[in-house]
């Protein structure tokens, strides 16, 4: 059953793909050796234990969204990035779905290099809420309003609670942001 070239890398490029097709909730270290042609055994070769690859996993998708953020950002600014940001964000949501949920469930894994990690999330965030003119412990709560907004937006979403309705999800979206993006301009914009 033994497999020659399995390398770190491969493990967790497989276990990402294997927690997107069948959810975090299913995926076991026996399916994953069994789709790498190993034995569960040989995983500890690479890997110290579940949840050592569960943090190099979500390690990865918190880079992956890190780095969408920071391009949909690039060269924008106030409504433009805000826009492109929560865009992004909710794009990356729906379509790794699973990886969000590590993500979003740090706090229930008790691994601690990854809930530093999470943090990075809130970089980009920050940096459009700066070029509305806001710092200080308000851009804290502006950071943790779009935050919520998005978070919420794409459970409620993914849950079916929108489904009911054939109005446009998107453009409901985008009025939910433009209604914070209007609370930091009429406010705190100089």
């Amino acid at each position: 059953m033994a497999q020659k070239g399995i390398t770190k890398e491969i493990i967790i490029n497989s276990a990402m793909a294997l927690i997107e097709e069948r959810g975090l909730s299913n995926f076991t270290l026996r399916e994953l050796s069994g789709r790498l042609g190993i034995r569960v055994s040989s995983l500890y070769n690479h890997i110290k234990s579940q949840n050592e690859l569960l943090m190099e996993v979500g390690l990865r998708a918190v880079d992956m969204l890190t780095e969408l953020e920071s391009t949909a950002i690039s060269g924008v600014s106030e409504d433009s990035a805000l826009f492109a940001l929560a865009d992004v964000y909710l794009s990356f949501a729906c379509a790794h779905s699973e990886l969000y949920r590590i993500i979003m469930g740090v706090h229930t894994m008790n691994i601690p290099l990854l809930e530093s990690a999470v943090s990075k999330i809130a970089d980009p965030i920050f940096t459009v809420i700066k070029s509305y003119g806001i710092d200080g412990d308000m851009s804290f709560h502006f950071q943790r309003m779009l935050r919520s907004l998005m978070h919420g937006f794409f459970s409620i979403q993914y849950d079916g609670g929108f489904s009911n309705n054939l109005v446009n999800q998107r453009e409901s979206y985008h009025m939910a942001i433009g209604c914070l993006a209007n609370e930091m301009k009429l406010n705190y914009n100089k």
